[in-house]
């Protein structure tokens, strides 16, 4: 018997649109997204016009490409789906396109990233099963059955004309499905006032996965990622942001920095391209934030900025690791710093250090610019008063182009583990010490007159789950502590690189440099494939509350200054533009999104997905819901307030993602270049 082709597509249209809609209602529910509101009814038509192209294909062919197709295309759809949850619970963001390169790495840690799958997500298999189930076994049975009870009738094949006005009729269906969801996503009271970007603005350009997933679904958040990738499309708020503020005037008194505009300003006038106009008006229009009582007090040293693979506030800790938590209570120590994570948190969080950006979400930007210039990074800010600047890691060039972003951003010399002559493996277990990197590189700058490094380390680096060299090492010291194997592993490993804090620290002693030397530690990322149960063995508070599981040291530290404890909110972003207060650096904080720890601001953390945290609490962006710090909720931000900060954020966010697509220090550098030039030459 044949079916008419109408109740075909509807019937397919129907089985695939209950597949998809339940697959993106358990994602939201493993999400712990509300359920019933605007974005669920977005989802569920989406997940309407997607079963109705789906229906489309599964109807061009006949019964066995039917099967096979359907089964095709649902063991995708779970396979997407599973793997990009998983992602964001084991990265803290959903990868996409953009992140490919670095997503297919995870088949190197496949055994920590299933292990930190979460059990919820498993249940996307029951609608698959159940869809396998309907069309090889259950529909054969029916169609048999109306055989067996039509033998006697006799029907016409479906006529062309039929289907011409049957898939005409469809196609008018799914125009209108996609004008209403078009109006789901422009219409003002299915918008959500304190989301921090619209979500006409997600659907086009999806760079925020995880708002992006809560708005629009699982599926509609790939489709769109691919398109945007393919076409490179940009974020329509971009382009309609508009300068509203007006260049900021300061009281002038010993503390101000004096910058002068005036070649700048005559850039900005001259300017034909209006991205590069825009970024400038907005540059410089943002606040000269003014020195402070820190400003200089450790002008002259050397500095050594140590970023530590995978170390979250698990390393303060004296009894494991007593030269970490010597320099943590003997400089300055910053008692609520965050390492954002993102989907590139090494190669992005290492930018961040360098340049005081917001990294672009959708890619490895790292990786992605590797051949933008910033004139403001720290190598060539200290470049500029006469240091001898390079930098260092103990391995090659597998995860990040080291050796192309490091002399781009000014570092004179970079050397990987090849060039120091450090001895590596390529079995992912296996790691080398970080000790060795600090042996082996010493030589290189210990006699300099005065120098700058970077280092960053990687014995602590992932898995924790298997047997390893440096996982292994102090194991026997641990045996007393009733903490999981793979605990005791991470903390075996971070006691490698404690045992390279110390040898540092003896290497500046014997050297006579260690009064005349500042040293920065902090982490790249909390240390993925270590379980928030086990976290949660060792460390006094809930890592799995809010983003808390982001907090990582960060101390500075110079043998000769005075221990102070600092209690603001700082991350990854602020801590170049307070290096160069304390060195007393010329700099021009309006390049700079991070803050000046020691200077006068409202000091808050800002998450890859726009969520973020203070003393009064936690704002989770994805869900558009702030988190009072206090049970009685007597110091909470008003809903103008929220939306307020927000604005502030999301700007910044958009604005550094701006400038770094369209290489725009490399272009504000040349053009003063020029302009001094030109009136060099007119004087």
């Amino acid at each position: 018997m044949k079916e008419k082709l109408e109740k075909q597509i509807f019937k397919h249209t129907i089985i695939f649109f209950i597949y998809i809609f339940t697959i993106e209602l358990i994602i939201r529910f493993n999400l712990s997204s509300n359920f019933f509101n605007y974005a669920t009814l977005r989802i569920a038509i989406s997940s309407l016009i997607l079963a109705l192209i789906v229906s489309l294909i599964l109807n061009i062919g006949g019964s066995l490409f039917k099967k096979i197709t359907a089964s095709i295309i649902g063991v995708f759809l779970i396979i997407y789906a599973w793997v990009e949850t998983n992602l964001y619970f084991y990265l803290g963001l959903f990868m996409g396109l953009g992140n490919a390169e670095q997503g297919t790495k995870v088949i190197d840690y496949i055994r920590e990233y299933i292990i930190a799958s979460k059990l919820g997500t498993y249940l996307i298999i029951i609608p698959f099963i159940l869809l396998l189930l309907y069309y090889w076994y259950l529909e054969p049975k029916l169609t048999l059955k109306k055989l067996e009870k039509t033998t006697i009738f006799y029907f016409k094949p479906v006529s062309y004309k039929r289907k011409v006005l049957v898939y005409i009729s469809i196609i008018i269906f799914l125009i209108l499905s996609s004008i209403t969801y078009y109006g789901t996503l422009k219409a003002k009271f299915m918008q959500n006032k304190m989301q921090t970007t619209k979500n006409i603005s997600l659907f086009i350009y999806p760079e925020n996965s995880n708002l992006a997933v809560s708005q629009l679904g699982i599926f509609t958040y790939g489709l769109s990622d691919l398109i945007s990738c393919i076409f490179n499309l940009s974020d329509l708020d971009l382009y309609e942001y508009e300068l509203t503020s007006t260049k900021h005037q300061t009281q002038v008194s010993d503390y101000s920095r004096n910058i002068d505009d005036t070649l700048w300003e005559n850039i900005i006038e001259k300017e034909n391209n209006n991205t590069h106009n825009k970024l400038s008006n907005y540059f410089i229009n943002q606040e000269i934030t003014p020195k402070n009582d820190y400003t200089g007090i450790f002008e002259g040293k050397n500095l050594i900025f140590i970023l530590m693979e995978s170390v979250g506030e698990i390393a303060i800790n004296e009894t494991f690791f007593p030269n970490i938590y010597k320099l943590y209570n003997e400089g300055f120590a910053f008692t609520n710093n965050y390492s954002p994570r993102n989907s590139c948190a090494t190669g992005n969080n290492e930018l961040t250090s360098m340049t005081s950006l917001y990294t672009i979400n959708n890619t490895c930007t790292a990786n992605t610019y590797m051949y933008n210039n910033y004139f403001q990074s720290i190598f060539n800010q200290f470049n500029n008063i006469g240091y001898h600047t390079s930098s260092y890691h103990n391995y090659p060039e597998f995860y990040y182009s080291r050796k192309i972003i490091h002399p781009k951003l000014g570092s004179s010399a970079f050397y990987n583990a090849t060039d120091l002559g450090i001895k590596w493996s390529a079995l992912y277990e296996e790691w080398p010490s970080d000790v060795e990197l600090i042996e082996k590189s010493l030589p290189y700058f210990i006699n300099e007159d005065q120098f700058m490094v970077y280092m960053t380390t990687v014995t602590s680096h992932q898995p924790y789950g298997v047997s390893s060299e440096y996982g292994n090492k102090y194991l026997s010291e641990l045996e007393e502590y009733d903490y999981r194997l793979p605990l005791k592993r991470y903390i075996s490993k971070v006691m490698e690189l404690d045992k390279a804090i110390g040898e540092l620290i003896k290497l500046l002693k014997k050297s006579g440099k260690l009064d005349d030397t500042v040293i920065v530690l902090t982490g790249d990322h909390y240390p993925y494939g270590l379980s928030s149960k086990y976290i949660n063995q060792i460390l006094e508070y809930d890592v799995e509350i809010n983003n808390e599981v982001d907090r990582t040291p960060l101390i500075i530290y110079n043998h000769s200054q005075e221990p102070e404890k600092i209690d603001k909110y700082t991350s990854v972003i602020d801590i170049l533009p307070t290096i160069l207060n304390l060195f007393n650096v010329n700099y021009d904080p309006r390049f700079y999104f991070g803050d000046d720890i020691f200077s006068d601001y409202d000091d808050r953390v800002v998450f890859a997905d726009g969520s973020w945290q203070d003393s009064s609490g936690f704002y989770n962006a994805p869900k558009a819901k702030f988190i009072s710090a206090f049970d009685d909720e007597t110091d909470t931000y008003s809903d103008e307030k929220l939306i307020e900060i927000n604005y502030e954020i999301s700007t910044k966010k958009k604005m550094s993602s701006l400038a770094i697509k369209n290489y725009y220090f490399s272009y504000l550098e040349m053009a003063l270049e020029k302009a001094k030039a030109a009136q060099a030459e007119e004087e």
